[in-house]
């Protein structure tokens, strides 16, 4: 057991959720940002990200010090994925009863996840970010619903079939000797 009350497994759990939402949304910011809309190379997307401690000057710079801001900006990608699976873990795995509730909590988590990063952390750190409600707002709110607030939910609260089990007292005979 940890310092928290985690054990070794739920902190399995907490990884595994965690890396799956830093790939999935890493992959879906790349087809965005690079791929379709030609905003970003590889490096620049990562140095977006850098850009929430550093500002514009995460762009300011190539070559290595460019790839290491990059580095930086992956290394805070992957610290934030781990943070949204271990908030999911403690606060609101228990809400995740049933296969029905733990896919409605993911999605809803996920799209909460992308309006507090869109309407409370990016403007905070001063990081230029699509307006409210335009641009790549909606795609991305979709995309946090089923690619990071689902799998965490999956991943780190479990599937589970049916209700959870309820413990009953054993049957008492009427009758019976004491």
């Amino acid at each position: 057991m940890s310092s928290v009350g985690l054990s070794r497994r739920d902190l399995r759990r907490i990884l595994i959720a965690g890396t799956a939402v830093a790939v999935l949304d890493a992959a879906f910011s790349f087809l965005a940002y690079v791929v379709i809309d030609g905003r970003y190379d590889f490096e620049s997307l990562l140095q977006y990200t850098a850009s929430g401690l550093l500002g514009n000057d995460a762009f300011a710079h190539q070559g290595i010090t460019g790839w290491a801001i990059a580095t930086l900006g992956f290394s805070m990608h992957f610290a934030i994925s781990l943070t949204v699976a271990a908030v999911f873990f403690v606060a609101l795995r228990r809400f995740a009863t049933s296969t029905t509730r733990t896919v409605a909590l993911g999605l809803l988590y996920g799209a909460g996840v992308w309006v507090f990063n869109a309407g409370v952390v990016l403007p905070l750190t001063g990081t230029r970010h699509e307006p409210f409600l335009g641009g790549w707002y909606i795609p991305f709110l979709v995309e946090h619903a089923l690619f990071v607030g689902l799998p965490v939910a999956i991943l780190a609260g479990g599937l589970r079939r049916g209700p959870l089990p309820v413990k009953r007292d054993p049957p008492t005979v009427i009758g019976a000797a004491t």
